[in-house]
């Protein structure tokens, strides 16, 4: 009996530490970088470098933590949510074809319908047997590509095997309203369904499984990024972003300095968010939240 209680109080003590740990966290604004001459629409990282797709001026670019040009990649036609991966996939250089094996820059050009493929300064464009007509995103994961395929209202997907196609026009659950943004996890597909005003989230056989966000009046859900607790969405006319759970309840709902917002990216504890109007990107950081006494 004394064993046992001890026992007891070591697992009691356990816990209570354990709670005592798990302090509550948000992300709160940090600060605004200006970018000079740069309208950023897409958003992606290769470690801590920041990678930004300006479709206004038809180019990709690094920039540093404080905004300015580090590298610039022009000759795009309106590059859009841009995504970094090493897919074996089928490229071409338009004269010859190979297939990708490395690490590469994934750039969706809306104004050429085609997937530009960026890696040591060569430029390839993803072979895909099918039309496109103005591709707005691209996500890669593992040896799978998944395609925001805007004017045909659906994803382009392809496991590793085939392509398939998900989605149709309209508003119900498995149904699109031109796609701007896509990212593929371990088991699901999560779309930003732009002109639907919400986020969507498909199996990879194309079955729609649940809508996010149709009771918080967004207006244009341009993109949307997925974290292994979190799904976030821009919502673009309203200059907010919106955090959800994994069961795609509201968790919180970001606004300081977010004006026009078309992207967001998550790396570990800093949130970035590219404010598409006044060519700006906004930082926020996770951090512990302050129980205030009354």
């Amino acid at each position: 009996m004394r064993v046992l209680i001890v026992i007891l109080a070591v697992a009691a003590a356990l816990i209570s530490c354990e709670e005592k740990t798990a302090v509550p966290q948000e992300w709160q604004f940090d600060k605004t970088i200006a970018l000079d001459g740069i309208n950023p629409i897409g958003i992606a990282m290769d470690g801590n470098d920041i990678f930004l797709s300006d479709g206004d001026h038809n180019r990709v670019v690094k920039v540093s933590e404080i905004g300015d040009i580090l590298i610039e990649i022009d000759g795009f036609e309106r590059p859009m949510h841009i995504d970094f991966g090493a897919a074996n996939f089928q490229i071409t250089d338009k004269v010859t074809t190979s297939i990708l094996k490395e690490r590469a820059l994934f750039v969706p050009e809306y104004g050429r319908d085609s997937i530009a493929v960026m890696r040591d300064n060569k430029r390839d464009y993803l072979i895909i047997n099918d039309s496109l007509d103005a591709p707005a995103a691209i996500s890669v994961y593992e040896n799978e590509i998944a395609i925001a395929d805007f004017y045909n209202n659906r994803i382009l997907y392809n496991n590793g095997k085939q392509w398939m196609s998900i989605g149709t026009e309209g508003k119900e659950l498995g149904q699109l309203y031109y796609p701007t943004d896509v990212q593929i996890t371990e088991d699901k597909i999560y779309v930003a369904d732009a002109y639907n005003h919400r986020g969507q989230v498909f199996d990879k056989t194309g079955n729609g499984l649940a809508l996010i966000g149709t009771n918080q009046n967004m207006n244009a859900t341009t993109g949307i990024f997925v974290t292994k607790t979190e799904v976030y969405l821009t919502d673009f006319e309203n200059g907010r972003i919106l955090v959800f759970d994994m069961n795609y309840e509201l968790k919180q709902i970001l606004e300081t300095s977010i004006d026009k917002p078309t992207d967001v990216f998550v790396n570990d504890k800093t949130l970035y968010i590219t404010n598409y109007r006044k060519g700006e990107l906004v930082k926020y950081s996770l951090k512990e939240i302050k129980n205030e006494k009354s």
